[in-house]
């Protein structure tokens, strides 16, 4: 009876840990909505949506969404598959768009 209790125990950890798996895309910030973003990167775009736990951050310190601006490289780790949140934005480079 305890093996089934760790083995269920472990199934349910990994499990966990497997679909929370954080992952990153970088590219040009191309779009600001109201709670989300998209970013180009190639042909690849992608819509990332903001939350309250959300953490920008620019030049090592910490920034927020209105820091955002069209045209700027940034990072984004995110979770998800079909709705991409946001964990946390790191702006790269300011805008170069005139």
């Amino acid at each position: 009876m305890k093996k089934i209790a760790i083995i269920v125990s472990l199934i349910f950890v990994l499990s966990v840990v497997v679909f929370a798996k954080e992952k990153s895309f970088t590219g040009r910030l191309i779009f600001i909505g109201k709670d989300y973003i998209e970013v180009k990167y190639g042909k690849t775009e992608k819509i990332f949506y903001v939350q309250e736990k959300s953490i920008f951050v620019k030049n090592n310190n910490n920034a927020s969404f209105t820091d955002l601006k069209p045209c700027q490289m940034v990072r984004v780790h995110y979770t998800g598959d079909n709705r991409l949140i946001i964990n946390k934005c790191e702006i790269i480079k300011e805008s170069d768009c005139k």
